[in-house]
Formats: structure tokens, sequence, C-alpha cells
């Protein structure tokens, strides 16, 4: 076995009571050609052992993951996944943190491109879940019936289960992509009977071999406890197993009772208290080696694995354990508990540290975990903490000062804006009431920041920009409370828009901008440098969109500088986002590929917690914009995304989204999107970007009238904040449109706003022509360019002179389809007239 895991102790010794049966090491070689084995037999039946014992030798990368009942939690098993995962693949494991259990197809889709990127990595990769019978939570399951379908192709997945796993693989059956293993293959024959007891010293007569078997049918367990009685007894008596079958558990005490001190046995049953028996997690409930080298003599029941770094109890002796756990004081659970959060926690597993702090009633420090969260928390997690929260007895969330904000932070995020503006009022008069100490400080100044994020957010509904008003309180309660807040929570996740105005009146986007302003000197002095530069985003974006590029420049990088300066690596990502823009609809390719670069390298900032996806998205944008649609990340070709509200990131992801289904053509996906989000609240820059989109579509179907409409629509929205980039980063679509728009001469929209719109869309297109050409040959992609044969020949004609009416007659076609061989053409050579076509042509002798 190629080994992943690091550990700094001793491989598990295979003790010689184990028999290598080479008829199921030939069943299991056969069974790795299939991506999916699952090896199910009741207990006892040696399922672990067999597996173990043959990837020991087996020559494949392998990650074994021990299932418990607690990964029926979603955000626990997601969390166990991912830091077995990171061990081999430190990426994917990054990767899988930011995008949370892959509960949405969204989600899902952002999962399997990360899968797809281990086609790159060489050698036979296997992943074992143990004990996996103990799932029942359907998203769980759910998950993995999509995932053993998008499997690599030298992927296997190896579920060890007491039953039939409880997932629908009847695709996978019947197209022979599932190998079987169930006990009946996995009994002792007589044969095996035998040669084991041979091996442990005790030969066997033929009728003893026999009896024994017919007692056992082959049950590996059985064969073994038989196997310990007659080292003491040497001969094999038929009422001896009936006894054993009577009550295992009785066998087991007398057994393990002889060896085990009474300091070992509280130990013993301390350990069952905890889900994750990890080497350094035992080494710190134990606090003394002897009493581990005490405990590994009882190998029998106790096996260290090296692929964990964990120690493995058998199921049996751990019920055994748990069967007596009233033995243990009530000090003694709540110190192990808290032990064990303390050591979840500093090894990054949240969701059990979560549950053992709970558990042990340390209410502290739940708090504590829930603030180092960043702001746009998964929502898997968020539900998990709530539920927690909700548990958390009425007075220790009254003396905690930071429970408030951290409560309002959890049901912010999971979208429950109006129950939350409730309880920001409720919180706030509760601590303003209160006597003045340096708790209340601290409190109010979490409760005012939680309030005035609420107020940001729902300023696109209510159109009251009033948030500053709210940082002001927390600045103001920050210079009175002794504590400095830091941590990742300080650095905010921007949602789709960095403007969330709402309403279309002329200013709206002014008075946003100018509330980020006022804004933002309270919030870096309350919050460490919190938003740091939001403001000059702001200005900038909304130069942006209103085609004011040099100023909308200047304001970036100023916001760009301010962010780095404060370690605020989403604002940086979004300054060098529109950056990237302006480069983009200047032609400028150089400018384009070092802002991507800049981008690129935030993904080194380990505390940046949504890198990865915003990342994903401007990459998208990139490659739209250079007409290579099958460049974009995989999760962004998907379906869109339903956001709890508009200022989530999924919202960012859906503008990219948008864009590449009208690129690739997908006019009746975009137009449902559209319509199902018609109705609902959204940003003015979301609205017209929506309208514009809905335009183009419908102009490309060829409903002329209905496009026209919708452009009105979109225009009436733009004018008063002077909005103008939304329509003009479609290029040759919306000159095309605004051109028959202006030739139909009945629009609503004045004709001076279409000549300037087509101007612009005109000029852009001939820029990304270039910017294209440009990338093509940088790249050595202008040898794929091709044309057809009926192409090549028009084109020739066309370079000679010849008119559309003129080719048409030359070549016995009509007008109307030299006119669309011609456009397909330009197309193809990414060119926006006759005179690039044929320089394109000739460049790479096509003509």
């Amino acid at each position: 076995m190629k080994k992943l895991f690091n550990s700094n102790t001793n491989n598990f010794y295979q003790s010689s009571a184990y028999l290598e049966r080479p008829r199921l090491q030939r069943l299991l070689e056969d069974a790795m050609k299939f991506p999916l084995v699952a090896v199910y037999a009741g207990s006892g039946y040696g399922k672990t052992r067999c597996v173990y014992s043959f990837l020991q030798k087996y020559d494949a990368f392998t990650t074994w993951i021990q299932i418990t009942e607690r990964d029926n939690v979603a955000t626990r098993f997601w969390e166990s996944l991912i830091h077995m995962i990171s061990i081999s693949w430190p990426e994917a494991g990054m990767r899988f943190a930011e995008i949370g259990f892959p509960e949405s197809d969204e989600a899902f889709s952002k999962f399997e491109a990360v899968v797809r990127k281990a086609d790159k990595i060489r050698g036979k990769h296997i992943m074992v879940y143990d004990d996996f019978h103990l799932l029942h939570n359907p998203a769980v399951l759910r998950f993995f019936e999509r995932a053993v379908n998008i499997l690599p192709p030298d992927a296997t997945v190896i579920l060890l289960s007491r039953v039939m796993p409880e997932i629908n693989i009847v695709g996978m059956t019947l197209n022979e992509r599932i190998f079987s293993i169930h006990e009946d293959m996995l009994c002792f024959t007589e044969e095996e009977i035998v040669e084991y007891f041979n091996q442990l010293m005790l030969p066997l007569g033929k009728q003893e071999a026999h009896n024994i078997y017919e007692d056992t049918q082959g049950w590996a367990f059985a064969v073994n406890l038989i196997g310990r009685a007659l080292r003491k007894n040497r001969k094999y008596e038929r009422h001896t197993f009936e006894a054993m079958k009577t009550n295992v558990f009785k066998l087991i005490e007398k057994e393990v009772s002889p060896i085990v001190s009474d300091r070992l046995w509280r130990f013993l049953l301390r350990i069952s208290l905890v889900e994750n028996l990890t080497a350094s997690l035992i080494r710190v409930l134990a606090e003394d080696e002897t009493l581990i080298s005490e405990m590994e003599l009882l190998n029998a029941y106790i096996r260290y694995d090296s692929f964990l770094d964990a120690y493995v109890v058998h199921h049996l002796f751990l019920d055994y354990l748990r069967q007596n756990n009233h033995i243990l004081t009530e000090k003694e659970i709540l110190e192990t508990c808290q032990k064990a959060g303390k050591w979840c926690e500093s090894n990054n597993y949240q969701a059990d540290a979560l549950s053992y702090y709970e558990k042990s009633g340390d209410y502290d420090a739940i708090i504590q975990i829930v603030y180092s969260f960043d702001g746009q928390i998964p929502q898997d997690m968020a539900r998990y903490v709530l539920e927690i929260f909700d548990r958390i007895p009425a007075a220790e969330a009254s003396r905690h000062p930071l429970f408030p904000a951290m409560d309002l932070k959890i049901k912010i995020g999971l979208g429950m804006l109006e129950e939350s503006s409730q309880l920001a009022e409720k919180y706030a008069n509760d601590y303003e009431a209160r006597p003045e100490s340096p708790e209340k400080n601290r409190g109010l100044l979490g409760i005012y920041h939680a309030w005035g994020l609420l107020r940001l957010i729902r300023c696109p509904y209510t159109g009251i920009f009033d948030f500053d008003e709210y940082f002001k309180k927390a600045s103001e309660y920050s210079e009175k409370s002794p504590f400095t807040e830091t941590g990742p929570s300080t650095n905010q996740s921007l949602g789709a828009w960095v403007t969330i105005a709402g309403d279309t009146c002329d200013g709206a986007m002014e008075k946003f901008a100018e509330a980020a302003a006022r804004s933002v000197p309270y919030l870096s002095n309350a919050l460490n440098g919190n938003m740091y530069g939001f403001d000059d985003l702001a200005k900038g974006e909304m130069c942006f969109y209103r085609y004011e590029f040099d100023k909308a420049e200047n304001y970036l990088l100023q916001a760009q500088s301010n962010a780095r300066s404060r370690n605020q690596y989403d604002i940086q990502n979004r300054a060098l986002f529109y950056l990237m823009r302006i480069a983009s609809l200047r032609g400028n390719l150089t400018a384009v590929n070092e802002a991507l670069e800049s981008m690129k390298k935030l993904l080194d900032e380990k505390d940046y917690v949504i890198r990865y996806t915003t990342y994903d998205v401007a990459c998208g944008f990139y490659y739209l914009a250079l007409n290579i649609p099958g460049q974009v990340p995989d999760w962004l070709k998907s379906g869109f995304s339903e956001c709890a509200h508009l200022a989530l990131l999924d919202n960012y992801a859906n503008r990219a989204k948008a864009l590449y289904h009208f690129l690739t053509r997908q006019y009746g996906a975009l137009l449902a999107f559209i319509e199902r989000v018609r109705n609902r609240p959204t940003f003015l820059l979301g609205k017209i970007g929506m309208k514009v989109a809905e335009a183009l579509s419908l102009y490309q179907l060829k409903n002329r009238d209905k496009a026209f409409a919708v452009l009105a629509e979109a225009h009436a929205l733009a004018a008063p904040n002077k909005i103008i980039t939304s329509f003009v980063q479609y290029g040759k679509d919306m000159r095309t449109l605004t051109a028959a728009v202006l030739r139909e001469g009945k629009s609503r929209i004045p004709e001076a706003w279409l000549e300037d719109i087509n101007r612009k869309s005109s000029a852009y297109a001939k820029k990304q022509a270039h910017m294209i050409s440009e990338y093509r040959i940088n790249n050595n992609l202008s040898k794929g360019i091709s044309l057809s044969k009926r192409e090549t020949e028009i084109l020739k004609d066309l370079s000679h002179g010849l008119s559309r009416t003129e080719i048409a007659a030359s070549q016995n076609l009509s007008v109307n389809t030299v006119k669309t061989v011609i456009s397909m053409i330009y197309e193809k050579l990414y060119a926006n007239n006759l005179i690039d076509a044929v320089r394109i042509a000739i460049e790479n002798k096509i003509i």
C-alpha cells in the first residue's frame, strides 16, 4: 500500500491470530477493477481485517475513513472527509472546506469539478468507508449515490457495511460497475478452519474441524473465539460455543478482566465516550504513555491503524464498554469531553469540537469557535450551530457578551432577516439597560456591528441607507471596550455586487456609496481594519458601470492598496476583478492577464475562506471575454443558484452563469431563470443585468418586438443612474440589437442613447476580436482554426471584391444563405469585418 498518512508511530502489528486467505485476496484483486466495491456482512465476519490486510500489500494510494453515528450530521461527516483528503491532496481539502457539504446541485458541481482534477494524479486511488451501515442521513447517502458516479477511471470506493449499503446503485449494478462481497464469501471454509488452527499450533482432527464449521458456519469471530478457548482447553467441546453465543459480553469480560487494571478500565470507559480515537487525542486523554502501552496489549479488541493514525476498537468491545459508562463519575465524563473538545478545536474538527464542548457545558468555547468563523458560513454548519444555540441555557446565553452577535451572525447567514431584525433590537435594548461594564460594551459592539450589517443587507428592500449609524454605534462601544476584536470574522465577504442599492431613482447608487464611505472609518476602528477599502471599491464599481473607466481605475487601485494593508482579501479580489474587466473592455490582454494572476496569488492566503470560489468566477469572466466557454470552470456551466439572499456569494456565480448560458446559446434555460426570479427583490445592477440578458436572448430567438420592449425596460432602469457598461459588455450582440432598434425607429428609447451604446458596443467588439486573436496566437491556438469548403470559397470571393449578390449567383445560393455563412466565418475567425477576416485567414494560411 502506498501510504498517504504520516505517522510517528509504528505500523499495527498483524498478530499470528490472523489468517491470510488467498481466496479472499484474489477476490479483492478482481474487485479493484470496479469503481464501487460493497463488502457487507454481519458482525464479526472479518470485513475490516480482510480488506485492511489486502490493502497493506496492494499498490495504491489509500484513504481509510471510519464512519461513526455522528457522521449522520452532514457537517461532521464533511469535516472528517476533508481532514482525510487533505493529508494526501491539500488543495482538494481546502476546496472542499470552502464548498461546504455539497447538498445543493451547485455545491455538488463544484465538488465534481475538483474530483475531475484527480485524473491528473497518477496511480490507483482507493477510498474505504468502514462501518457504512451507521449512515442513515438521507443527505449524506444521497451524496454517496452521486459521488460514486463521477469517480475518475483509476479510483475505487470500498464500502464496509453490516448490510447492503442503502444507496441507489441500480444504475451501477445494471452497468456492471459494482462488485459485491457478502458474508457467504467471507466465511471460513472447512479447509481454512484447519489451516487457521494449524497456524495457532492447534491441529484439529477432521471431525473436530467439521464440527466447528457446522457450529459456526464459518463465522470468523466465533472461529477466533474458539481458537482462544482451545489455547486453554486444547479440546473442542461443542457446548462451549453454545455458551459463547449465549453471552458474548460475558466472554469478553471473562477474558479481559484478569489483565485490565482498574486504571486502564476507567480509561477504556472514558475513550468509549469519544468518536475520533486519533493517536494524538488518545495521548492527551491518557496523559501517560504506560497506560497506552497497557491498552495495546488488548490487541484482540483494539488495534492501532497506521493509515488513520488512530486506534480502532472492535464494535462488540465498544458496545461492551458503553454498556458500562454508568460507572464513570460526572467529573470524569465532563473532563473527557472538555479535553476532546480542545483537541478537536486545535485540529480544526469544528463540528466535533462544538459537540464535545456542549456535552462538557463549555458554552464560552462554543461561542468563541463561532466567532472565528468567516462571514459567509456554509449553510450546513450554520444550521448545525443554530441547533446548539437553541439548546444553550438562557442564563448562559445572557451571560456571554458575544452570544447576541453570534446568534445574529448565524441567523443572517441563513437568510432569517426579519427575525434577525427583531432580535437585534431586543438584544440592543437588553444590553443598553445593563449597568456599565466591559462585558456590556463588548456585547453592544457586536450587536450594533451585526445590526449594521443587517441594515446594509436589507437596504435593497427598504431603500434606507442608514447602516453607517449602526456601525458608528459599534465604534463608540469599541472605544469603551477593553477587548480588541480580531480574527477571520473581520474579513467581510462580498456578494454579487458591491453596490447593493435596489432603487432605480436618480442618486440611489451615490447614497449607498456615501453611506459606505461613512461606515468604513467606524468599521475599521471597531473591528481591526474590517471593510477597509470598501468605500473606494463601491465608488470604483459605480464608475465602472457608468463607463467612466479612468475614474473607476483610480478608485479601484486605491481600494486594492487599502485592502491589502489590512488583509481585506475579498475587497482586494473584487478590485482586481473590476480592473480585469476594464482592461478587457479596453482590449488590453496584458493587463487582463496581470489582474487575473494577482487574483490567483490570493489563493495562497489561508484565511481567505472563499478564495477558490471567487477565483473560479473571475476565471469564468476571463474565458467568456475571450470567447472560450469550454475553459470556464465546470460548476459555472451548471444550473443557476437559488440563494437565501441576494448579497450571498452564490449570486456572484449566477452573473458568470448568465453570461455563459448566453454565449453558449442556452437561451431557454437563461430565460427560465430570469422568469423564476423576476418578482423577487433584487439589486439595481442585478435588475438591469437580467433585463439586458433577457432582451438579447429574445432577439436571438427572433422575438424582436418583445426584445425591443425589454431593452426599453432595461434603459428605463439604467438611465437615472447612468448605467452603460451592463449593455456594452455584450459587444457585437448589443451592437446588432441596438442597430435593429434604430432601424425600426419606433422605440421609446432615445435615439442618441441607442447610437451611443451602438458605438461603444461596436468599439468593444473590435477590441475584443483583437484581444482574442492575440490570446490565440500567444497560446498557439490559431492552428485550430478551420473553415468548411463552402466557407473558404465564399471568403475567397469576398477577398476578390465580390458582393453578396454576386457570390450568391456564382455559387447558386440564396443571398440569405451567403449572409449566414459570412456570419459563421466571422465567428470562427473572431473577426469583426471583412478586412479582419481576410487578414486572419491569410495569417493562418486558410486562403
